[in-house]
């Protein structure tokens, strides 16, 4: 999730689960610290490694295993700047801390990206699928709430702000759960029995939904639009090969680019396309792109027959065409003429 969406979620958990009679304010900074805390791991990079980005970003700093440190820290650093004016120690802290960088963890799972829960436990990752990275109906109350339970000292307010951010994943889960049993309808009705199936959500809604699935070695993805009460509709989107060991244009087996494409396949989970582009291969993940009917993935590694590191390289592609804005707009708006009922 976006780091507004974060810092309001530690500032109102922070405020909720303060030692009454405490600070708020420091409770509050606590909180907020330590809900900003896991996003560090974007310093962990290498420019000698494509990939190092992706490796690290929501791993063991988005653990639970992981929290208390984020805890401790946080309270420490509180405690410097408010213990002479308000007379409060690391352990008064511990707890708002504890409470702001378990947000991160449970807002982050939330999302589509993945996130490492349980390391080192397992490396899986944990994704609900039921909220965007960013989310102006979720984010716009909730800071105003945050920000109003600060100023009047209210733990009451920060209580609403978390109960309204609760509400609204709610309200995501069911979406997805409604979208996704649309489409398995409509795979029902046309005999098509997919490997694989994912629903996403789009930016800034829970209306608009991208969905992706496998079939006959190709990935499909579609948009699907399901206002609360109303019948789902859908815009099937483009279409792309799935990658394999065996496709044509592989770098030799044991070779850095073979390597680097297992290890970005690690971190998709398989959701893998393949295009082929003159002197090179591109395997990209299917599960993002800038439109819900798009195949174009957002990231991509390129890889050249040698399979040396120089022949290797990671592309990100996160740039819009002509009319995208538009087209967007058409999907949430129900004015696409591609629009279908799925039932």
């Amino acid at each position: 999730m976006d780091n507004v969406t974060h810092a309001a979620l530690g500032i109102a958990a922070g405020i909720a689960v303060h030692r009454r009679g405490g600070s708020i304010s420091a409770a509050a900074v606590a909180a907020l610290l330590a809900a900003e805390a896991p996003d560090l791991d974007v310093f962990l990079r290498s420019a000698d490694d494509p990939l190092e980005a992706f490796r690290w970003h929501r791993h063991f700093t988005h653990s639970f295993a992981f929290m208390p440190i984020w805890a401790l820290l946080s309270a420490w650093v509180t405690t410097l700047f408010f213990h002479r004016r308000h007379n409060v120690g690391w352990r008064e802290l511990f707890l708002p801390g504890l409470a702001g960088a378990l947000t991160h963890l449970l807002c982050d799972g939330c999302t589509s990206y993945g996130t490492m829960l349980l390391w080192p436990f397992t490396e899986v990752r944990y994704a609900w699928d039921c909220l965007p990275i960013v989310d102006l109906f979720a984010t716009l109350p909730l800071l105003t709430l945050a920000i109003m339970a600060w100023r009047k000292h209210s733990p009451r307010l920060a209580t609403y702000a978390l109960l309204w951010f609760a509400a609204y994943a709610a309200l995501g889960m069911w979406q997805h759960a409604r979208a996704e049993r649309s489409l398995r309808t409509w795979f029902a009705q046309r005999n098509i029995e997919p490997e694989r199936v994912a629903i996403k959500p789009t930016i800034s809604n829970l209306f608009v939904w991208r969905a992706i699935w496998l079939n006959d070695g190709r990935w499909q993805v579609a948009a699907l639009r399901n206002l609360p009460f109303t019948d789902t509709r859908m815009v099937v989107g483009e279409s792309r090969p799935a990658w394999s060991a065996t496709s044509v244009g592989n770098p030799p087996p044991y070779s850095e680019g073979a390597h680097i494409i297992a290890d970005f396949s690690r971190f998709t989970g398989g959701w893998n396309t393949y295009d082929v582009q003159p002197g090179a291969i591109l395997v990209g993940d299917i599960r993002f792109a800038m439109l819900p009917t798009s195949s174009k993935p957002l990231w991509s590694v390129r890889c050249a027959p040698g399979g040396t590191r120089a022949d290797t390289t990671l592309i990100m592609d996160r740039g819009l065409q002509a009319g995208d804005w538009t087209r967007f707009g058409a999907l949430l708006s129900g004015s696409d003429s591609r629009f279908i009922v799925t039932k």
